[in-house]
């Protein structure tokens, strides 16, 4: 591809660019292709430069030259002048924010395939990953009900799909380059819709920049990633920022009954929406019924009241699918195929996923690794075995992951104490902390230790919550979910917590 074409809809600070000492034209360079890791260049290249959170990409400028870059482009000019460039017969280009750049080379180099999508990002602290489900699961089945063609695309925390098709991600949303090509695989692969996680991560660092998002949904805002936003407020704002983003023709759908919920759409040109319990939004939910099998409740939008049972469970799953069917009916799906999806929605891995065994204590493998979600999972068991007959006690197994925020180490810890009867605290990812020190952090938020026993070993903990469960007594084991490894230093080591669980009831028949 020419440069002059990947440079459409670039904002250009300064352009150096000469070969021999003589300047030549934009549509005389031939480019290979687009890269911002040095490691990954080849003769041919353009590679960008951007800033991430520990390695600054414009230290590798040399290394992508002798690699063989024809272009570069950067932010800071200063570094290297423009001489340097010109010995090495490369042209310099900079701009106001390398990120926001390589986004829109990205999306030029796969030739806009977002363009060619409808694009649904949702956004907000828990219940992404499950509203992005079932929000395919509707469109699934609305496609195959109206003889539509068009596949639908996921991308989140647990992995890239289109339709059944499963692509790994390391990230909730990968970075604006890989993204751009798993949108032009999509388009390829015959996607009509894509549906995606949008991380305050990604926002902050432009990785969906230039995106035009049809539906933006957010879910929540509780304390997470302070250790990357400084506070709530930064965190708020860099949510914000896909809603802001919007064009007119857009839809911004929100929880109503979220604190955040309405702020975050003050200055969106979209067209609002809103959901919750709270009869003042467009859909609202009442007369919910809870077990540890389903869930039941009737919808309302406009005139109709719909009743809806899911095989999903808890409260916070009625937030979801209300955030779901808002896009769904915004979509111009019918109702009857929405109750039928939310019938046979298959259960995500990790989110409140029960696991029954003969003689033996339910088991609940959850996510939930911030306050809130802690929170809102065991009031969730809570309220069912309050409900319920012959029910016990609530067994919590949790830790927190290291090298992250550790403001909420405390808060996890009195939050846990407080609706569990007993509880372990051991290890999630440590990473590259003292693993012992994370539950030291979180052991100071817990004023009656009585109940809390420890043990770093996450394996030795699982089974510790067995050893004193009854029968009738439920485990919620958090903080990891879907994961199949724990990461200790640096290294990620094969570690299930369902299979553990199954490994040692085995162990015990």
């Amino acid at each position: 591809m020419l440069l002059s074409d990947l440079l459409n809809n670039l904002r250009v600070k300064k352009i150096f660019q000469t070969r021999y000492g003589k300047s030549i034209p934009f549509h005389d360079i031939q480019i290979n292709k687009v890269e911002y890791d040095s490691r990954n260049v080849t003769h041919g290249d353009l590679f960008v430069a951007i800033r991430g959170n520990v390695v600054d990409g414009h230290k590798y400028i040399p290394d992508a030259l002798a690699k063989g870059a024809l272009v570069v482009i950067l932010e800071d000019d200063t570094l290297y002048p423009d001489y340097y460039f010109m010995h090495n017969d490369v042209a310099k280009i900079v701009v106001e924010n390398s990120r926001q750049a390589l986004a829109v080379v990205a999306a030029s180099y796969y030739r806009y395939p977002a363009k060619k999508l409808q694009m649904i990002g949702v956004t907000g602290t828990n219940g992404k990953t499950t509203t992005t489900y079932i929000l395919k699961s509707i469109i699934e089945n609305y496609a195959k009900s109206q003889n539509i063609g068009g596949k639908v695309g996921l991308i989140g925390t647990i992995a890239n799909l289109i339709n059944d098709k499963q692509i790994p991600s390391s990230l909730t949303t990968p970075e604006s380059l890989e993204l751009q090509k798993l949108l032009a695989d999509f388009y390829d692969e015959g996607a009509k819709w894509v549906i995606m996680e949008v991380s305050s991560h990604s926002l902050v660092q432009q990785r969906v920049y230039g995106i035009d998002f049809r539906y933006a949904i957010f879910t929540n805002l509780t304390p997470e990633h302070l250790d990357y936003h400084g506070d709530m407020e930064n965190y708020f704002q860099a949510k914000k920022i896909l809603f802001d983003n919007l064009v007119s023709s857009a839809y911004a759908v929100s929880n109503f009954d979220d604190i955040y919920g309405k702020r975050i759409l003050a200055d969106t040109k979209a067209t609002k929406f809103f959901y919750g319990l709270n009869e003042g939004a467009d859909i609202f939910a009442s007369d919910i019924q809870m077990s540890f099998e389903n869930l039941k409740f009737k919808l309302h939008y406009g005139k109709d009241i719909i009743e809806i049972e899911t095989p999903l469970v808890g409260k916070f799953n009625v937030y979801n699918c209300l955030a779901a069917v808002s896009v769904a009916l915004l979509l111009g799906i019918d109702f009857d195929i929405i109750i039928k999806s939310l019938k046979t929605i298959k259960l995500v891995n990790g989110r409140f996923e029960t696991l029954r065994y003969p003689n033996a204590p339910i088991i609940i493998i959850d996510y939930a690794h911030t306050p809130d979600a802690l929170e809102k999972c065991l009031n969730t068991v809570k309220d069912i075995i309050t409900a319920g007959k012959n029910y016990g006690r609530i067994i919590t197994v949790f830790g927190a992951g290291g090298d992250r925020d550790k403001t909420k180490r405390p808060i996890m810890g009195k939050v846990v104490s407080q609706i569990s009867d007993l509880a372990v605290v051991t290890s999630d990812n440590p990473r590259t902390e003292d693993p012992k020190k994370i539950i030291d952090d979180i052991l100071s938020g817990i004023s009656n230790t009585q109940n809390i026993f420890i043990e770093v070993d996450r394996k030795k903990a699982i089974e510790k919550a067995l050893e004193i469960a009854q029968n009738n007594d439920v485990i919620l084991i958090a903080g990891k979910g879907h994961e199949e490894y724990q990461i200790i230093g640096q290294e990620k080591i094969k570690f299930s917590d369902r299979e553990v669980v199954a490994s040692l009831i085995g162990k015990n028949k």
